[in-house]
């Protein structure tokens, strides 16, 4: 359970095609602290197994998606002491979710996409050397060009990309400023305790390339958030793809404010019922 984009489409011609869930969409990597658990340092896909990420609740708009997810730390502590990761040990903390609220803007004939994503620590654990990265396989020209794509960064931008012999470019970027970029083979693409941070290199000749972008962050304490937006578009040319995500980048701002009373809506922190069972079992084709 989690959010990813499997497909994306620019002027009828894939940029996003068929790829991994755990390949399209947000990571986060963090240390908890806490006085029973000492510090254990914590890697999280986009796609993790319930119980551990929770689904609270969706809302499917005209143009606008929201959806709010909950990861559960105690459940997360579990599985560690299942693989014999962890000392086992009873939790005395109440309060053990980081909830995620991921807010999608898709308008019709608009060249780009605009999710929001706000992280909000409601747990009693501090969260050490956070760090959230966006993950993206791309494919650009679809089955036809998966393998013979190139890749490249506007650091004046901060605009990572991908794009083929045939001129068409897809790519992305926050409004907060990244911290670290990398392309590299997909197979290739690795974040573990002891490789947190991404290399800032390009793979720098065509191939089968996943891109990747870091941003860090330095503490999330109970009770704070942490909060970006990020614009996918395309373009016909490296200029186009730039200028597209620039217009992204400008509209994402302006539609903060509301974001932010989303997320602090009643409605919005509600459980809805139809998720209670299915967050009570864990999930056997998430994160295989």
């Amino acid at each position: 359970m989690g959010f990813s984009v499997k497909e994306i489409i620019y002027m009828n011609k894939y940029i996003l095609y068929l790829t991994e869930q755990e390949m399209a969409g947000p990571w986060f990597s963090f240390k908890l602290i806490g006085k029973n658990i000492g510090t254990i340092p914590v890697i999280l896909k986009n796609i993790e197994p319930t119980p551990i990420y929770k689904m609270v609740n969706t809302r499917m708009g005209t143009f606008i998606n929201r959806i709010t997810l909950d990861f559960d730390i105690k459940e997360y502590l579990k599985k560690l002491m299942n693989e014999n990761k962890l000392t086992r040990q009873e939790f005395k903390k109440e309060h053990s979710l980081i909830r995620l609220y991921i807010d999608i803007f898709n308008k019709p004939k608009i060249p780009y996409i605009n999710t929001f994503f706000t992280l909000k620590n409601i747990s009693d654990y501090n969260l050490t050397e956070f760090s959230m990265y966006f993950v993206f396989d791309f494919d650009i020209n679809g089955l036809d060009g998966f393998d013979n794509d190139d890749s490249g960064y506007d650091e004046i931008n901060d605009i990572l990309y991908q794009y083929d012999d045939t001129g068409l470019y897809g790519g992305f970027s926050p409004i907060s400023k990244s911290t670290n970029y990398e392309t590299c083979l997909t197979k290739d693409f690795h974040i573990s305790i002891d490789k947190l941070n991404l290399s800032n290199t390009l793979h720098g000749k065509p191939g089968e390339i996943l891109s990747a972008l870091q941003i860090k962050f330095k503490t999330l304490e109970p009770d704070q958030s942490f909060q970006t937006a990020l614009v996918i578009s395309g373009g016909i040319g490296k200029e186009e793809l730039v200028e597209n995500i620039i217009i992204g980048k400008n509209n994402a701002m302006k539609y903060l404010s509301q974001v932010n009373r989303s997320v602090k809506s009643e409605q919005r922190n509600k459980q809805e019922e139809a998720f209670n069972k299915i967050n009570s079992f864990e999930s056997i084709d998430c994160n295989k």
